[in-house]
């Protein structure tokens, strides 16, 4: 009987299903969802910093002022009409 029971015994553990491999694997899930929770952690924070990083960066953009673009003066009546040509373009 005794025999009987370790013979079933050795072939649950062979296929996974003993008690002793059950517990292995739940501590290893364990362990893999720990480190997943750290990472989505780290994500949310790494997030977080890169937003903040963009928000100050359009600050300074919208500080920068650009230069006054010097309009062409006109003088004859063709360059008149090239120029608003241009104009029309933009």
């Amino acid at each position: 009987m005794k025999g009987l029971i370790k013979i079933i015994g050795m072939i649950l553990g062979i296929l996974g299903l003993s008690a002793k491999a059950t517990a292995k694997k739940k501590a290893e899930v364990k362990k893999i969802d720990k480190k997943v929770k750290e990472i989505k952690k780290e994500k949310t924070e790494v997030k977080r910093k890169t937003i903040a990083v963009q928000k100050k960066k359009a600050v300074i953009k919208k500080a920068q002022k650009k230069k006054p673009v010097k309009k062409p003066s006109v003088t004859s009546a063709k360059k008149a009409r090239t120029s608003l040509k241009n104009r029309a373009k933009r």
